[in-house]
């Protein structure tokens, strides 16, 4: 929830808000139906996004638009909350949101098994929101050294930007959530200030400056705003690409600080020629029995074909044979060839061909 009554907020654009857990437009606490603290965490992220106080604060993103949607219930952790989020992103995304910053995970029903990226539901929902043209911003976690020692849902999500704690030096939070994921991805993407970041307190008074990964994505989400105003074409794959080739550790992820420390400006003066290439990526699992994944992106509209062939180079499928909108695509291959019929093991390859273009990768299947 939201305590719009600090000042940090009386300058900003609000264009609705939705209590999508009392299914009213306060998302401020109502006497009766919420617990004291329940807006106090909220409050405090927003206002690092985009609170505006000059002299005292001032977040990235103080001239966006916003949609805040409240669905997390403090005093219990139970899935309708799961359910309650994909509500809120919906309504976010009919409404036209351009980013979506969300500080929560969750994990009491999962296992860190789970963290595949195709498991937790509000992960495949974030998923789907990027290819809805949404760049998705989302808290790594504070598991580090725990139980559960990962990262949390849907901070596992393919096309996600999760965003670790770093203090103020850049050293990595000790209780920033670490990848990798279980199919072996990196995370987090990114890091941020989540150590003693300064913050509204839900209050409506006073700041005070709080820890985790929660205020480090709000960050991160707000420099997303100012690169999509700089370039407001980009894809979410685009923005994502920009935003990590440009961070820190972008020429050594690993999985403490994911691609490094965020970097805005270089972010903006990214060079955008290659933003606009397709791009293929490696096949998952890989190697594979008898299905797996292929994910690429489109950063324009166009005709697509994705063909798998053998080690020969003779056809053996034709996966997509279409024109598709620019965005994340997702493919499956059960390791059958066109009549329908199970191929033997062996090395394939599979391009995605573009034009005059094509790009190719090679994966193995083992039965």
């Amino acid at each position: 929830g939201f305590n719009l009554d600090h000042t940090v907020f009386d300058s900003l654009n609000i264009i609705a808000e939705w209590d999508v857990i009392n299914n009213d437009s306060t998302t401020k606490n109502e006497d009766g139906q919420d617990v004291p603290n329940q807006h106090n965490h909220g409050t405090s992220i927003f206002s690092v996004i985009g609170g505006y106080v000059p002299g005292n604060m001032i977040g990235p993103a103080f001239k966006a638009d916003y949609l805040l949607a409240k669905t997390e219930f403090i005093p219990d952790e139970t899935k309708t909350e799961e359910d309650d989020f994909i509500s809120a992103l919906e309504w976010g995304e009919v409404r036209g949101a351009d980013v979506m910053s969300t500080s929560v995970g969750y994990i009491d029903w999962y296992s860190p098994e789970d963290l595949d990226g195709n498991t937790a539901i509000i992960t495949n929902a974030v998923d789907i929101a990027v290819n809805l043209g949404m760049v998705c911003i989302a808290s790594a976690g504070n598991e580090n050294g725990n139980y559960w020692d990962a990262v949390t849902p849907p901070a596992d999500a393919d096309f996600v930007i999760s965003v670790g704690a770093v203090d103020i030096d850049g050293n990595i939070a000790n209780f920033s959530s670490r990848g990798p994921t279980s199919d072996g991805r990196i995370k987090p993407e990114v890091c941020a200030r989540g150590v003693d970041t300064y913050a509204a307190h839900g209050n409506g008074v006073s700041y005070y400056g709080p820890d985790g990964t929660s205020y480090a994505a709000p960050l991160v989400a707000g420099a997303t705003a100012i690169l999509l105003s700089a370039h407001p074409t980009w894809t979410p794959g685009m923005v994502r690409e920009a935003i990590l080739e440009t961070a820190s550790q972008s020429q050594s992820p690993n999985n403490d600080y994911g691609w490094g420390i965020i970097d805005v400006w270089a972010a903006i003066n990214y060079d955008a020629s290659s933003l606009f290439t397709p791009e293929l990526r490696q096949n998952f699992p890989n190697p594979f029995n008898p299905n797996t994944t292929i994910e690429y992106e489109l950063r324009q509209s166009s005709n697509v074909k994705l063909v798998i062939f053998d080690i020969l180079g003779r056809e053996i499928s034709t996966l997509i044979n279409r024109f598709e909108p620019s965005g994340m695509k997702s493919v499956k291959w059960n390791g059958t060839n066109d009549g329908g019929y199970p191929v033997s093991t062996g090395v394939y390859f599979y391009s995605l061909i573009i034009g005059d273009n094509s790009l190719t990768k090679k994966m193995l299947l083992i039965k």
